[in-house]
């Protein structure tokens, strides 16, 4: 199941079904992430509005509470984007030439496995440091990623304990083991949530029509 997807920009809305049932689970017999290829090379514009759409047609009205455009060379360590605790993020990364490294940690089996709430297993075991990091290593996925080529990362970014029906959150870190100064390493970033007003309709078409990086 941690297979990547392959989506065509042109009808986003008919792979939403298998990547909704990856990432946005209550279970943990799902991954909780999804790497999404594109069945065809596509401009910025086009990949933004891809991810745009993919999400629209979900099951669950998704509403965005942040949007980013972002030339990143610079490696994390495991974390949670700061968002609301039930919360979808879309990556989608532009074709670069420097290579990078990307890995999930299921937090949330971790702290299954640990028997307490996913907030306060994070507290206890703060990935952000060593010993942290170290206690997710058998909750550790590594994605294959595509080299040259536009591609999406969705991941469940949610902070809420493994109970009904929670939507269950992983952790994300991406290492770039040789930067390149000369290069541009771009990625657009959505954060989602549920349950919230949203951002005003302008600030999405800023978005999806933007040259500039922030």
């Amino acid at each position: 199941m941690n297979e990547p997807l392959f989506l065509d920009p042109d009808n986003p809305a008919a792979l939403a079904p298998e990547v909704f049932r990856r990432v946005w689970r209550a279970a943990l017999d799902a991954p909780g992430f999804a790497l999404v290829r594109l069945a065809r090379a596509v401009s910025s514009h086009e990949l933004r509005r891809a991810m745009v759409e993919l999400v629209a047609a979900m099951p669950v009205p998704f509403v965005p509470e942040r949007f980013g455009r972002f030339d990143q060379q610079v490696s994390s360590r495991f974390h949670r984007d700061g968002a609301p605790p039930a919360s979808l993020l879309v990556l989608g990364y532009e074709p670069t030439t420097v290579r990078s490294r990307f890995w999930i940690a299921d937090a949330s089996a971790a702290a299954r496995a640990a028997g307490v709430p996913l907030a306060e297993y994070l507290k206890a075991h703060n990935p952000m440091f060593p010993a942290g990091e170290a206690a997710l290593a058998l909750f550790v996925t590594e994605l294959p990623l595509p080299h040259g080529e536009p591609f999406l990362i969705l991941a469940n970014n949610s902070l809420l304990p493994c109970a009904g029906t929670n939507p269950l959150g992983v952790l994300h870190k991406a290492v770039i083991e040789e930067p390149d100064p000369a290069a541009r390493r771009v990625i657009n970033s959505v954060g989602y949530a549920v349950g919230a007003v949203g951002l005003p309709r302008a600030e999405l078409e800023r978005f999806l029509a933007r040259e500039d990086l922030d």
